[in-house]
């Protein structure tokens, strides 16, 4: 009886494995005025309007370098891209609901393209909220 259960469970979640939906890929251009890292945690990717409060803060998070990138894809610029969105309010003292750009981010798979020595280097990242 545990056998056929133990069978089940496991069945049961290669099912569900299989109805996660592939998500669209969003490739934003890598800009060191815009997107800031620290030597203490290299592999985090902060905005610079990202509202570090104590409430929380978001940032990507580095996956994997991606090899061989043969994708034509059109780069979106993540400041333009950020600052026109509904979760910045220039108007407002916390200019940027951190925890609503997560939640819509969390949706995609996100690729940061940066530009080393004249060639393209494609980061695999993804949206992370953390509270300090």
């Amino acid at each position: 009886m545990k056998t056929v259960i133990l069978i089940l469970l496991s069945l049961f979640s290669i099912f569900i494995k299989a109805q996660e939906k592939t998500k669209d890929t969003l490739f934003f251009t890598y800009d060191n005025k815009y997107i800031k890292t620290y030597v203490e945690i290299p592999n985090h990717f902060y905005i610079k309007d990202g509202s570090n409060y104590m409430d929380g803060t978001f940032h990507f998070v580095e996956v994997k370098v991606l090899e061989n990138q043969s994708v034509k894809s059109k780069e979106i610029c993540l400041e333009k891209f950020v600052r026109s969105s509904r979760f910045y309010d220039k108007n407002k003292k916390r200019k940027l609901d951190d925890y609503g750009l997560w939640e819509y981010f969390k949706d995609y798979a996100i690729v940061l393209v940066k530009k080393v020595h004249g060639k393209k280097e494609y980061i695999q990242v993804y949206s992370s909220f953390e509270i300090e």
